[in-house]
């Protein structure tokens, strides 16, 4: 083998490292939770409080 073809294996070897290391990680990882987003209660609040013609409620 010549010099050119040690390199070309070991980084070949180093990737599939690579690669074999990022996919345990992700398997066992545990996942982030997700940032919990502003609340749209506030936006909704008495949506419900009037009634609308054909609506089913008669208020």
């Amino acid at each position: 083998m010549m010099f050119m073809e040690y390199v070309y294996a070991a980084l070949a070897l180093l990737l599939g490292c690579a690669v074999v290391a990022a996919i345990l990680y992700g398997m066992f990882s545990k996942p982030t939770p997700h940032k919990k987003l502003r609340s749209r209660s506030g936006f909704t609040h008495g949506i419900d409080d009037v009634s609308v013609p054909g609506d089913g409620t008669n208020d």
